[in-house]
């Protein structure tokens, strides 16, 4: 399906990423960044960068960028704080409209293989900050176990973060983004 495109939107979008290259059209932009290629990697990563988040989102097209985003975003390695904040604009977006929160901190594929009660644990864990499996379980009314199998799944693919804290004898892993 071809993103709906408005010229306003391609011109300015254009002029910011590829002011140099006043011919390239919007046909030939799309293909090229859906290519895969080396030399379309270029192309995408200069638009990532150069383009503002939510102009490059309309002209990919909201499911290519969907599904194609968690590759995409290894493109943008360096420690320029340009980079930083358009990786974290174009996370917050591929988040949002895959999880419904902004507070996924590695877009990765695997998240359309997670179940639901996972998915779950993960939004209880986004909109409770730093807190034990234990207080998560409870807050959820699940099985600690349960719940301890899941935030391990989400740990492993990178979602979350965990640490282990020590409180009056007690060693407790304390979870969060």
């Amino acid at each position: 399906m071809k993103p709906i495109l408005n010229d306003d939107v391609w011109n300015e979008a254009r002029v910011s990423a590829f002011w140099d290259r006043p011919k390239l059209s919007y046909e030939k932009w799309l293909s090229a960044v859906l290519l895969g290629n080396s030399r379309s990697d270029i192309m995408l990563k200069q638009s990532m960068l150069h383009m503002k988040g939510k102009s490059f989102v309309a002209l990919i097209g909201l499911q290519a960028f969907i599904d194609h985003y968690p590759d995409w975003r290894l493109l943008l390695t360096d420690e320029n704080p340009r980079t930083w904040t358009k990786k974290s604009i174009l996370d917050s977006f591929w988040s949002w409209h895959t999880c419904g929160t902004i507070y996924m901190k590695n877009p990765t594929h695997e998240w359309f293989g997670l179940t639901k009660k996972q998915k779950e644990t993960f939004y209880c864990i986004s909109e409770a900050g730093y807190e034990s499996i234990y207080q998560i379980a409870k807050r959820m009314n699940r099985n600690y176990r349960r719940t301890f199998d899941d935030v391990k799944k989400l740990i492993s693919l990178g979602i979350i973060q965990s640490r282990v804290k020590t409180v009056k004898g007690r060693t407790l892993t304390i979870v969060g983004l």
